[in-house]
């Protein structure tokens, strides 16, 4: 006989979209943000909550996210929490009109996160153990440095996190004059001196020549990783910027599900593949494309979605660090990140080990 508590069923769910403005506007090397759009995600089932939310910039756009994931959790009430991969393949099914990529995919991965923290609450796990740990510590970076900051506020912002006991961070790059970029990144490194980490993101803003001619002199200046040097389309231009430099260039947060990341795996267009959790699918997704990538050898980090990203960092033999954006989410959880030299340790709770703030949800809720 079966055991009723393995078959529990899924009975509801509530989405919220929170519209927080930033503190001040953030440009990168082709946007300017001013709010971040929060969709969150609870899926209940017996007595349990799982959660899971996506991202954007765009009041409008978060909402057609917000469809999406009404549209696609209302199919699952009544289905067993366990079958997990059913679920995920049934999802990614059911889109595969509208285009299995952008909103679709994104609240596909809403979805799928709380059905994992919902299958480790079940099972009195936290998820890393549930998935098969091989770390109980995850390292993590900061990014910031904008655009729209001055040098002095970004080599302020990165002393502070020095002195927090990280050993390396990110800033944007991106300009369209990349000396300006350049000088930027020359005055940072005799701030932080010779021994700290920097790594750059240019946000997809130049060409391939100007890629090779500012990674040449950003990897002098020993800049770690070059981000995203040349639009996401452009997979070729990327695997030139990659053989040119001696320097790692960083990819992968922008494409969707594993038919994009294998574009760059298999192309060479990478030596970090950065895993976005909403762009991938989910940690189902998440967990298959690392997968290809540990068979090609090629590292991985996680971009964005730190609290949840550590937990599939920490049980994949290949990944590195995590990043972590200081303030975006900090407040979004009961509970936020406890951070210390640099590094988070894993929660001991089953599942995610995650509430969302229900202040929060109050505060900035349109629905």
């Amino acid at each position: 006989m079966e055991d009723a508590k393995a078959m529990a069923q899924i009975e509801s769910f509530q989405v919220h979209h929170l519209s927080i403005p930033f503190e001040r506007p953030l440009r990168t090397g082709n946007h300017t943000y001013a709010t971040l759009e929060n969709i969150l995600l609870e899926i209940r089932a017996e007595g349990l909550t799982g959660l899971g939310y996506a991202f954007n910039f765009a009041p409008y756009q978060a909402e057609a996210i917000r469809m999406m994931v009404l549209d696609l959790a209302k199919t699952l009430v009544g289905k067993n929490v366990q079958d997990l991969r059913q679920h995920w393949s049934d999802l990614w099914f059911r889109i595969n009109f509208i285009g299995q990529a952008g909103p679709p995919v994104m609240a596909l991965a809403c979805i799928d996160t709380a059905l994992w923290d919902l299958f480790a609450q079940e099972m009195k796990m936290p998820l890393y153990r549930l998935l098969g740990a091989v770390r109980e510590e995850v390292e993590l970076y900061p990014t910031g440095g904008f655009l729209t900051d001055p040098i002095e506020k970004v080599i302020e912002e990165v002393l502070s996190s020095k002195q927090r006991g990280f050993t390396k961070c990110k800033i944007k790059v991106g300009r369209p004059d990349w000396n300006t970029d350049i000088q930027r990144v020359a005055q940072l490194r005799k701030a932080v001196g010779d021994g700290f980490g920097i790594m750059v993101d240019a946000n997809q803003s130049w060409s391939v020549n100007d890629a090779i001619a500012a990674g040449r002199q950003l990897q002098e200046l020993g800049v770690i990783w070059l981000e995203e040097p040349v639009s996401v389309h452009n997979v070729a231009g990327c695997a030139q910027v990659a053989a040119a430099l001696d320097m790692p260039v960083a990819a992968g947060e922008s494409v969707f599900a594993l038919p994009g990341h294998v574009s760059l795996i298999e192309s060479r267009a990478c030596d970090n593949l950065m895993l976005n959790l909403m762009r991938c699918g989910g940690p189902t997704e998440f967990m298959q494309i690392a997968g290809v990538a540990a068979s090609r050898h090629l590292p991985i980090s996680s971009h964005t979605f730190t609290e949840i990203s550590i937990h599939l960092v920490a049980a994949i033999p290949g990944a590195t660090f995590a990043e972590y954006l200081p303030g975006w989410w900090d407040n979004l959880f009961e509970e936020p990140l406890q951070i210390e030299q640099g590094k988070v340790r894993l929660t001991t709770k089953p599942g995610l080990g995650l509430v969302f703030s229900q202040e929060l949800i109050k505060r900035y809720s349109s629905h």
